[in-house]
């Protein structure tokens, strides 16, 4: 199947397909379900997002430093919380924490590849 009819078929898939048919609850209901449950999880996300962006940040901010390692975990919040759009304040605690001076840290030997990652990242980062 092609078109929005075959990415619905394949989104519900047979079980999707027999309900349908058992219930007889039609394409244009299932869309409108499915559209609410999105919207719910998208707010769901974005609130939890909201949430860690807004703790994290605000911890770092305190502290006056951050390490490698958690700006290159706040990247990853930042990025999914903007692409969920995410509003202006997020965006303020994220620059706030990207200039944040890089703490002078011992490294623990267990995440030394999570180090080395998060370096990588922060060299990509500045190029």
């Amino acid at each position: 199947m092609h078109g929005a009819l075959g990415e619905l078929f394949d989104e519900i898939g047979w079980f999707g397909a027999l309900i349908l048919g058992l219930t007889g609850t039609s394409i244009l209901g299932w869309i409108k379900v499915w559209s609410v449950q999105f919207k719910l999880f998208k707010k769901a996300s974005l609130a939890t997002l909201h949430s860690q962006l807004y703790e994290k940040g605000g911890k770092y901010i305190k502290r006056g430093e951050i390490t490698l390692s958690e700006l290159d975990d706040l990247e990853y919040t930042w990025n999914a919380y903007h692409g969920l759009k995410g509003n202006g304040t997020g965006e303020k605690i994220y620059q706030k924490c990207r200039d944040l001076p890089i703490a002078d840290y011992q490294t623990n030997s267990d995440w030394q590849e999570v180090e080395d990652v998060a370096a990588e990242h922060e060299a990509k980062r500045n190029a």
